[in-house]
């Protein structure tokens, strides 16, 4: 499975988790308030995530990313 793919489905997952309505997500979506709308408790759950599931994730890393291509970019660069 693709990062890209493990990436989207956490999202998914979270959003799930969080009684969030059901949401398309690519990795042009963004993040945040009119985009996905994930909130701090969202955004430390996918932290979490990304740290388990690869090593390390950008917002330990001090990146914020925007995009949820942000995010994938981080594993594809780093």
């Amino acid at each position: 499975m693709s990062k890209e793919t493990q990436v989207i489905e956490m999202i998914q997952t979270i959003l799930r988790n969080q009684a969030f309505p059901e949401t398309d997500v690519a990795a042009d979506s963004e993040l945040y308030d009119d985009g996905i709308g994930l909130d701090s408790l969202c955004v430390a759950e996918l932290s979490a995530m990304l740290e388990k599931s690869f090593g390390s994730d950008p917002y330990s890393s001090g990146v914020m990313p925007q995009t949820v291509g942000d995010i994938i970019n981080f594993y594809s660069n780093g």
